[in-house]
């Protein structure tokens, strides 16, 4: 796997979260060797569910653009 930021290897790690009450204190993760950019499941949603709002927010933008050059 390819970091999003820094296009360096990523690799598998393991981290213990201490703010969790479920009780699940391991975690897995992807770690980025080059810049240690973390990625888990979680993050992966959220990232994407940004990215989506951001293209409909620019598609809305275009839009308007271009109603207001053809009127």
């Amino acid at each position: 796997m390819t970091c999003q930021r820094c296009h360096g290897l990523m690799v598998v790690d393991h981290y213990i979260d201490m703010q969790d009450d479920s009780g699940n204190l391991w975690m897995r993760a992807w770690r980025c060797v080059s810049c240690g950019d973390v990625l888990d499941s979680q993050i992966r949603s959220r990232r994407l569910l940004l990215r989506t709002r951001e293209e409909e927010l620019q598609r809305d933008a275009e839009r308007k653009t271009a109603l207001r050059l053809s009127a």
